[in-house]
């Protein structure tokens, strides 16, 4: 076998895996959001999205998890408060967010504009906000 025909083979197969490497595109975002009550992490994954908060009134941690169509997420939460629904409301460019969202334990009561987030303007740890305090760490 010509090495010569061997080195033209690799370099055809390393051309094209490099091209299907730089074919396929990352969807997944990461973005950091200030809220009420503290930091608010979240991941986009196509229609997937996933995150965790800081509760900082009570120094505790929690999550949602669910789908996304459109600008409108649909889907869980869990914290020390409990667990529930969730709705999460975005803006066109998603730099800003409303919620409702219920507890399991009062499956009737949705809560309305009481949890907002937004992507932080500067480098400050709180900022304010049409008349609320949002902090970001």
């Amino acid at each position: 076998m010509n090495i010569s025909w061997i080195n033209r083979l690799l370099c055809l197969l390393f051309v094209l895996l490099f091209t299907s490497v730089q074919t396929t595109t990352n969807t997944t975002i990461t973005r950091s959001y200030c809220t009420e009550i503290g930091k608010f992490q979240m991941l986009f994954d196509e229609d997937e999205v996933s995150g965790s908060y800081s509760l900082t009134p009570k120094r505790s941690l929690g999550a949602i998890w669910g789908k996304l169509e459109g600008t409108r997420m649909t889907g869980r939460w869990l914290d020390a408060d409990g667990q529930g629904d969730i709705i999460i409301s975005f803006n066109e460019d998603f730099s800003w967010f409303t919620t409702r969202y219920r507890n399991d334990k009062e499956p009737d009561h949705w809560y309305t504009d009481q949890w907002h987030g937004a992507l932080r303007p500067n480098g400050k740890t709180t900022f304010e906000k049409d008349g609320k305090t949002y902090r970001c760490e």
